[in-house]
């Protein structure tokens, strides 16, 4: 047998081990599962992903077309500390844990390993600009770096990263340390380019973010936090520009709902600090909802231009498909329905919120938009994108990998999902949503039930209503195992 000369041996050895490494590599980036986790403060789904139209969001919009649209998703409590806290561990609220927009992880539960923390230990560069959790030096032992928010703490004052007035007329509102809320109008319309706000800001360091780690061998999970739609509503003026106010549809449903009990009701404190805004409990004249409902409008489309950004920037990096993509709000919104503003409550409005997953390597196929009516919760993602990552999940996780979700809608995870606020607590299921309010001592004080099928927009509570007495003393058992499975 003819055997080959050495140095043609060595050659052929050199170039197909070359080749065979180089694959090897390859695959290795390919299999990469990186992670882009979007948070957006205050974003209810009143989106066209959602099947609203009022509201302009061409590049959500495309995302959700890519991805799988949750029709269903549910805060654990709305209010931004307390549901980035549960969500970012997790692990539901209790009456004694994630209870407020203070609300700290390092306080609450301590020693849990966040969302974040459990992708760093399993090999992952963890890196957050904007906000995340709501304070920017909680659980910092998540992120691979210290988290990066535009012009904070060195600059300027924390809360006048939340008021971010840049119209000349408002400059008073920075001349004092002043409470948020204590000082300036609910909205602006600066004549000025995206950057010269705090979330364009934000957006630009997330793009320099992503160059930085599209260079590194290792898988990222990247969180980027716009603050807005937030109040103040304060956002360029080309984006306001986007409507015609005399367009722009009030609440439909502008009024408290029949035998709703008296704990449902707040007086949206958050809003009423403005200096446009009525005081005490004078009601919220049309002109001022109108310009109000303007405000979040405009304030939405700013965000989802910097979510283009973003998405622009990770096809040019070619990292949009070897990335698993969640894009979420911290809880629901009220907008004048049932008279009410902001969150705080336990109706739909301010528990329902957007939750749309584009998973690396489309599943779908993009001629027709993917969405679930499965009922999911703020800590099922955790999990989920444990699962979506091939990233074994912790133990301690309260929620459920929606996963299956994204590959038959119709899957179903939870029968019932929970949420609650202050002394209120809810169960919702496919039919129902049940509220039980409570007094300190734990007794119960009132309750609400709404038909979800009947009457979607919670306009009259059912509670009493002998024909639904059997789902009303399953929700109770329901709820209350719940509860007290659930008492740290």
């Amino acid at each position: 047998m003819n055997r080959l000369p050495d140095s043609f041996r060595f050659i052929l050895i050199s170039v197909f081990g070359s080749f065979f490494f180089n694959c090897s590599i390859a695959k290795k980036e390919n299999d990469f599962n990186n992670v882009l986790f979007i948070i957006v403060d205050d974003l209810r789904p009143e989106l066209n992903c959602y099947g609203q139209s009022q509201i302009i969001s061409p590049n959500i919009d495309k995302l959700a077309a890519d991805g799988m649209v949750f029709k269903n998703a549910y805060c654990n409590v709305p209010v931004c500390g307390a549901s980035r806290a549960s969500l970012l561990t997790g692990v539901f609220p209790t009456k004694n844990r994630f209870t407020n927009y203070g609300s700290r992880v390092d306080n609450d539960a301590p020693g849990l390993i966040t969302l974040p923390e459990h992708f760093k230990n399993k090999g992952y560069i963890t890196k957050a600009v904007g906000k995340i959790f709501h304070h920017p030096d909680d659980a910092l032992q998540s992120w691979t770096d210290i988290p990066y928010r535009p012009d904070y703490p060195n600059s300027i004052k924390q809360q006048e990263l939340w008021r971010d007035y840049q119209a000349p007329i408002n400059s008073w509102t920075k001349e004092n340390n002043l409470p948020l809320g204590s000082a300036g109008p609910a909205w602006e319309a600066a004549d000025v380019e995206d950057a010269v706000y705090y979330d364009g800001k934000t957006a630009k360091l997330a793009l320099a973010e992503l160059n930085k780690l599209s260079q590194s061998k290792q898988p990222f999970f990247l969180g980027i936090g716009f603050i807005r739609p937030h109040l103040p509503f304060n956002a360029p003026k080309k984006y306001w520009d986007m409507y015609k106010e005399e367009t722009i549809a009030l609440a439909k449903n502008p009024q408290m709902p029949i035998k709703a009990p008296r704990e449902a009701w707040f007086n949206y404190k958050e809003l009423r600090g403005y200096s446009n805004i009525p005081k005490d409990t004078l009601p919220i004249e049309s002109d001022i909802a109108k310009k109000l409902r303007h405000g979040y409008y405009a304030s939405v489309s700013f965000i989802d231009a910097q979510v283009g950004k973003i998405l622009d920037k990770l096809k040019e990096l070619e990292l949009y498909e070897s990335t698993n993509i969640v894009l979420i709000g911290d809880h629901g919104w009220s907008l004048g329905e049932h008279s009410l503003w902001c969150k705080h409550s336990c109706f739909n409005n301010a528990l329902r919120t957007p939750l749309i997953v584009k998973p690396k390597r489309s599943r779908f196929k993009n001629d027709t938009q993917a969405s679930s009516e499965s009922l999911v919760s703020f800590v099922d993602i955790y999990p989920s994108l444990c699962d979506l990552s091939n990233v074994e999940k912790p133990l301690h996780l309260s929620g459920k990998s929606f996963v299956e979700i994204l590959t038959d809608p119709n899957h179903e995870i939870n029968e019932y999902v929970f949420s609650r606020w202050g002394r209120g607590e809810t169960v919702i299921s496919k039919a129902f949503n049940y509220t039980r309010y409570f007094n300190k001592d734990g007794s119960v004080n009132s309750h609400m039930l709404y038909d979800r099928i009947l009457d979607p927009d919670e306009n009259v509570n059912v509670v009493d209503d002998k024909d639904h007495a059997e789902s009303l003393n399953n929700l109770i058992r329901i709820l209350q195992n719940h509860i007290n499975k659930n008492r740290a």
